[in-house]
């Protein structure tokens, strides 16, 4: 179960946000990922596809956002790289537990 993927996600996930709280940042925005991953450490499905649910949707708002409002450029490619990688970790550690949870319930063959 626990592969790359699923640690890339988390870990990331917790690099990202603490460096948010720690450029003062939105905290509770911040504690939402945090916990999330904390809450996928315990039990990973549920709580890993609503991390990367929660990770895409909140990409995918903020990102157009930042791109369309005044702000430095080197803010808008740091804020870029970080939506890509983090929505790209997310999908690829959903899928993972896709196919584990697939492999799993597969029915065994005679």
């Amino acid at each position: 179960m626990w592969r790359w993927p699923v640690w890339a996600l988390l870990g990331w996930t917790v690099f990202v946000w603490i460096g948010r709280i720690r450029n003062g940042g939105s905290l509770l925005l911040a504690l939402s990922f945090l916990v999330l991953a904390g809450l996928a450490l315990w039990r990973v499905r549920p709580f890993l596809t609503l991390s990367a649910a929660w990770t895409v949707g909140v990409w995918v708002v903020r990102t157009p956002y930042i791109l369309v409002h005044d702000h430095p450029a080197d803010f808008k490619i740091v804020h870029t790289v970080l939506a890509v990688v983090s929505v790209g970790l997310a999908v690829t550690a959903q899928r993972h537990v896709q196919r584990e949870r697939q492999a799993t319930t597969a029915p065994a063959r005679l």
